[in-house]
């Protein structure tokens, strides 16, 4: 298995400092790349996917942080690629999002949170994607006995369909996606 790891030049700094001493168990290249660059991602991905056939994109703390035109192109740009076969991301709803500004206000000045679509998963159907999976943090939270008991108690309730969060649904999750075509 090869790793490629993106991220934007002081990050991979910053964990190469601190992984100095660590040896990964495969093959690990860390790139340099603002992925909101649009240039700098298509070149990237050109070069990453070159001579792979079956690619798995993890979008991990990063999709938040980005606006709508700039995760729709993100998605645009892996869904065009034949050898990006799946994409896992995490996605939150409007009103999670806003709860989590409240929550983390000053700390989060440098890199505000932007991204939480509304209409849910669709946002990433619409770029060429297939839902394969759905789960929910909260309920993924209580399956491994690490929520609080007040989520546990949340547990209970249903849940809003990730296709429409709408603005007022409290939903946060994870999902994995396979390219179309």
């Amino acid at each position: 298995m090869r790793l490629v790891e993106a991220d934007l030049p002081g990050m991979i700094e910053e964990k190469n400092r601190l992984l100095e001493g660590e040896t990964p168990v495969c093959r690990l290249r860390r790139e340099n790349v603002d992925l909101t660059d649009a240039m700098w991602r298509a070149e990237f991905l050109d070069r990453v996917t070159r001579d792979a056939n079956k690619t798995l994109i993890i979008t991990e703390g990063l999709l938040l942080y980005l606006g709508d035109d700039t995760v729709r192109s993100l998605g645009q740009d892996l869904a065009s690629r034949a050898s990006i076969q799946w994409w896992i991301l995490e996605i939150a709803s409007p009103a999670i999002l806003q709860m989590m500004r409240r929550g983390m206000g000053v700390h989060l000045a440098q890199a505000p949170l932007k991204f939480a679509p509304p209409e849910g998963v669709v946002f990433f159907e619409t770029l060429g994607w297939k839902v394969l999976e759905i789960h929910s943090v909260v309920r993924e939270a209580v399956r491994f006995r690490r929520a609080p008991l007040f989520l546990r108690l949340f547990s209970v309730f249903p849940e809003p369909d990730p296709r429409k969060l709408g603005r007022w649904s409290r939903w946060s999750g994870v999902a994995r996606f396979e390219r179309r075509g």
